[in-house]
């Protein structure tokens, strides 16, 4: 009796090592101090800070997983992983500068793993994130042979003076909200609930193409451009809000002191087509969908009125779609939708 026989294949997972090496090599950054293959990775923190503070997030993709294996495209993944951890450390205004993941699987299939490994490093080459380490874990008995789970782990930096605070935020202060690539990482139990229910056909074009590969299409990435943005318009930004599980009324309230509401317009973008299909298929009510789902709005952004304009002409440079969704009104810290 072997390791092997147990369902644990080790020689397997140590022949694909090299391949990750390079993967991760072609993510470095110039702080990375080692890498990917000691028991540690090791990242010096950039020159030029007075008071740096550290910014850390971990997170999944949730059963966005079981989609992707059903279709077996795993090409998206990466992204919405590295989007759900870097994305959330530069809400406290913190750049993003190294991340880790953790694969765990019931029998390590070569073509999975190399995808899902592949994918992670093209969205940290897109943000100037080093991909420093990792876990690949082989669980027999754990997860069924082609199930997986992945996790994401990411660290940033900001100045201790230039973090973000809700207690900054102003009366009048506009909300930009950064248009989402479709439903990014969340609400996916719901989705899928509503594709076994209402019998829909993954690979059949609604109206807006494929279902599937619409409901797979990757999260936006925003933490790069937003790191931009900080530097360009020191101050003017005074909170940041990633849209994720608990839809807009669950994230943008979380940059809010308790003294003010933000009054969103929600007419004023357009919700992704195959997600209002989702929402028809499901009979999802409006205030459901809105806690559920990011309903068109990957980011959104609390700032100086003034400098609407200027910072969302600025993003929309950089490719981030964006439009101004609301503003800041007297309240008690809760999102109003109108």
């Amino acid at each position: 009796m072997d390791y092997r026989s147990a369902g644990v294949d080790i020689d397997k997972a140590d022949g694909l090592i090299g391949a990750v090496k390079k993967a991760a090599k072609s993510t470095y950054t110039p702080g990375v101090l080692s890498g990917v293959g000691g028991f540690g990775a090791c990242f010096a923190v950039p020159a030029g800070y007075k008071e740096p503070v550290l910014v850390s997030s971990t997170d999944g993709v949730g059963t966005k997983i079981l989609l992707a294996r059903e279709l077996e495209d795993y090409s998206g993944m990466g992204f919405d992983l590295l989007a759900m951890n870097a994305d959330d450390v530069i809400c406290a205004g913190a750049k993003p500068l190294f991340f880790i993941d953790y694969i765990a699987v019931g029998k390590l299939d070569e073509k999975q793993y190399l995808d899902l490994i592949d994918s992670m490093a093209r969205a940290c080459r897109e943000c100037g994130v080093a991909m420093i380490g990792g876990e690949t874990a082989e669980l027999p008995g754990m997860y069924p042979p082609g199930d997986f789970d992945l996790a994401g782990f990411t660290v940033g930096v900001v100045e201790r003076s230039r973090m973000l605070d809700s207690k900054n935020v102003r009366e009048g202060d506009s909300v930009i909200g950064l248009l989402s690539s479709g439903f990014h990482s969340n609400g996916f139990s719901l989705v899928r609930k509503v594709v076994e229910t209402a019998k829909l056909d993954l690979r059949k074009d609604y109206g807006f193409g494929e279902l599937g590969k619409k409901l797979l299409t990757p999260t936006k990435l925003y933490c790069h451009i937003l790191a931009e943005m900080l530097d360009e318009f020191p101050g003017a930004v005074r909170g940041i809000a990633h849209i994720t599980g608990g839809g807009i009324p669950g994230n943008l309230n979380r940059a809010l002191p308790g003294n003010l509401d933000a009054r969103i317009d929600t007419a004023s973008w357009e919700t992704p087509a195959e997600m209002k299909f989702i929402v028809e298929q499901g009979g999802i009510a409006k205030d459901e969908s809105y806690k559920v789902f990011n309903m068109g709005i990957g980011m959104g952004l609390i700032c100086d009125s003034s400098k609407e304009q200027e910072i969302s002409g600025f993003l929309r440079k950089k490719g981030a779609e964006n439009r101004v969704i609301g503003k800041t009104v007297p309240g008690n810290g809760k999102i109003v939708l109108v």
